[in-house]
């Protein structure tokens, strides 16, 4: 894809923006951060209509009107606490790592999960600071990769890319061979996917999403179901004092006598609630600005019932 002008200047005042966040504690970097967060709710009207809409939506008269927006601006500034504290990655390591992150017997859990040799598909949603989950485990040990996409303007996808690497995080695009992913499976290490986005670019399927069919990756059900490695959705959560704590469901272990398009069903609706079931219970820490129900059914459009407009970010019949 051609390179935008723009996107260099951009690219600069990220670095920028970089350099001196690395400069401040961060403490002070976090309340930056969140007053950036806030203003951006209130500046960057395109994406705050997408997430009230969204939020309306998924909600459906569950929440007020004044909720709603609460919500969609304390999810702003929880997305830019989450980034402030990527940049501030290389001052974590295994000496404070503790102090930011807790995790309560999520280690000795997965033990258990790898004795069994057959790897681990660790997923999770764009959801609280989904970077620090993948860093996590490879920073004490465990080593792992991300199943990622390319940015499209180099630069960008180098600095990401780079400073997962820093934490002995790998990365895998999404849009390649899945020959490495198998690889790191089979080598019984841990495979990280974010698997909550509507991609109709990739194989998918519909499953319940806050009970309206949502286009969900098919992918990590059937690397489960090639690899046998169970699924464990986990989410790294913020707590009120900013730091994180990580919770870890029951894994999801494929059934090999299952046909196999039921059982990518089966596991695929599986893990999608679990994902429900954080955001529902911690709304402003997912990424509402993301079009979640961009694609419909050919049925549901056919048959007139209630669809998403990806145009115009609203319900219609």
């Amino acid at each position: 894809m051609k390179n935008k002008p723009h996107r260099y200047w951009l690219y600069l005042a990220a670095v920028s923006a970089i350099f001196l966040i690395r400069l401040l504690p961060r403490r002070f970097a976090l309340l930056l951060a969140a007053a950036f967060g806030s203003l951006s709710f209130d500046l960057v009207s395109r994406q705050r209509e997408k997430a009230l809409s969204h939020l309306r939506f998924a909600y459906g008269g569950e929440k007020s009107e004044e909720e709603i927006r609460k919500i969609a601006r304390a999810c702003f500034v929880n997305c830019a606490k989450s980034a402030a504290d990527w940049v501030l990655y290389p001052r974590f390591n295994r000496n404070n790592w503790n102090s930011v992150v807790r995790r309560d017997g999520i280690f000795e859990r997965v033990d258990q999960i790898l004795a069994k040799g057959k790897g681990i598909i660790m997923l999770t949603g764009h959801f609280g600071n989904w970077e620090m989950l993948a860093s996590t485990f490879t920073t004490f040990g465990y080593p792992g990769a991300v199943v990622g996409r390319k940015i499209y303007y180099e630069p960008f996808n180098r600095l990401i890319v780079n400073t997962r690497l820093s934490k002995g995080v790998k990365t895998f695009y999404r849009d390649e061979s899945p020959r490495d992913m198998l690889k790191a499976i089979k080598a019984n290490q841990i495979l990280g996917i974010v698997a909550d986005q509507d991609v109709d670019s990739i194989e998918g399927i519909f499953v319940p999403f806050f009970g309206h069919l949502a286009y969900t990756p098919a992918a990590p059900a059937k690397l489960s179901i090639a690899t046998g490695a169970p699924i464990v959705p986990a989410f790294t959560v913020r707590e009120a004092d900013d730091n994180y704590r990580i919770y870890m469901e029951e894994p999801i272990f494929p059934d090999p006598s299952a046909e196999r398009e039921e059982e990518v069903l089966r596991i695929t609706r599986l893990w999608n609630a679990q994902i429900e079931k954080y955001v529902r219970r911690y709304p402003q820490q997912w990424v509402w600005m993301h079009r979640r129900w961009k694609t419909r059914p050919p049925e549901e459009k056919q048959s007139g019932e209630k669809e998403f407009s990806a145009q115009s970010g609203q319900e219609r019949k």
